[in-house]
């Protein structure tokens, strides 16, 4: 069942219900504020939208971020002989497509069904990115608890593309999540910088960041991750507690693991709850970060009749 509530002119939320599992969409940045299960809501974040707006362009809150997602070093990459210069919101580097990304924009509901919306974004040529964007995103739910979120985006310009969801979860539904269980099927990760800009495909084996045979996350470097972590051949993620699993599978070569040690908020979360560091982890499929000034790393690039297509599962199911 699909339930659709106009908040107000701009925003409406969009409620997907699926035997005992549900989702809550809000057409403000296509963000992703709820994924329960008989009403245990697994996603940190914020009752109201309106609360969700001073974090977009900070702690990017559950919204889909485009048209590229984690860092650009210096804040420029070039393409042939063209080169762009970009918002620089991380230091000198560009984090998360700067303050004009997708997930500060107000979404069009495309269509729904019984266990589904699609939502779509035109974004012009802004950021310093080249290129108009038509996005589109689908979120779409199972009754075995499977959130299936399918990205499109098409350009009319030559442009690097690294779309993902930036959701926040604690399985717990409150505290923080350094007591949870994570497994990753990745026996290499990207090394980086003081800034977080990568260096190097380093091996995990031996490492902090070997959680291929599952570990706590406070266990190593006192819980504190922000890295990407790359998939082997068939590799997913699992995150754990006492009660629930959630595992990510995903058609892109990695994922970006951000602990939240600096996370807060600007607003009370859900129920009136504290968001604070490590709240949740935001678990963000992808390409490489930097990929557009590392020649060396897969990524993508839109171009006339050539959109950007993906798709992330998240799975959650109750021990």
């Amino acid at each position: 069942m699909t339930e659709i509530r106009k908040l107000d002119d701009k925003v409406s939320e969009v409620a997907v219900i699926n035997g005992d599992y549900s989702i809550g969409i809000f057409t403000l940045g296509a963000i992703l504020h709820k994924f329960s299960y008989k009403g245990h809501d697994i996603v940190v974040g914020h009752d109201r939208y309106e609360d969700y707006i001073p974090d977009l362009s900070d702690a990017y809150f559950s919204e889909v971020v485009g048209p590229f997602a984690n860092r650009i070093a210096n804040a420029s990459f070039a393409i042939g002989d063209r080169r762009f210069s970009l918002e620089k919101n991380n230091g000198e580097n560009n984090l998360h497509s700067g303050s004009k990304n997708f997930g500060s924009k107000y979404w069009k509901i495309e269509s729904t069904d019984e266990s589904s919306v699609r939502l779509s974004l035109e974004s012009r040529e802004e950021g310093g990115f080249p290129g108009n964007h038509h996005a589109e995103v689908e979120y779409s739910l199972s009754s075995d608890g499977e959130l299936s979120i399918s990205y499109s985006v098409s350009s009319d310009d030559i442009c690097p593309v690294n779309v993902t969801n930036h959701a926040y979860f604690n399985l717990d539904g409150t505290g923080d999540i350094k007591a949870h269980k994570l497994t990753i099927g990745a026996s290499r990760y990207l090394e980086v910088d003081s800034a977080l800009i990568p260096l190097s495909v380093m091996d995990t084996a031996g490492t902090p960041f070997d959680f291929q045979s599952g570990a706590m996350i406070a266990s190593r470097r006192d819980g504190k991750y922000d890295h990407c972590f790359i998939f082997d051949k068939g590799g997913k993620l699992s995150l754990e507690n006492d009660e629930y699993v959630l595992t990510v599978s995903t058609d892109l070569p990695a994922i970006q693991v951000y602990t939240g040690e600096f996370l807060s908020s600007k607003a009370p979360g859900k129920d009136g709850k504290t968001i604070g560091a490590f709240s949740g982890v935001a678990l963000e499929s992808e390409f490489y970060p930097d990929f557009p000034n590392h020649p060396d790393y897969p990524g993508f690039y839109t171009e006339p009749g050539k959109p950007f297509m993906s798709k992330t599962v998240f799975h959650l199911v109750r021990k």
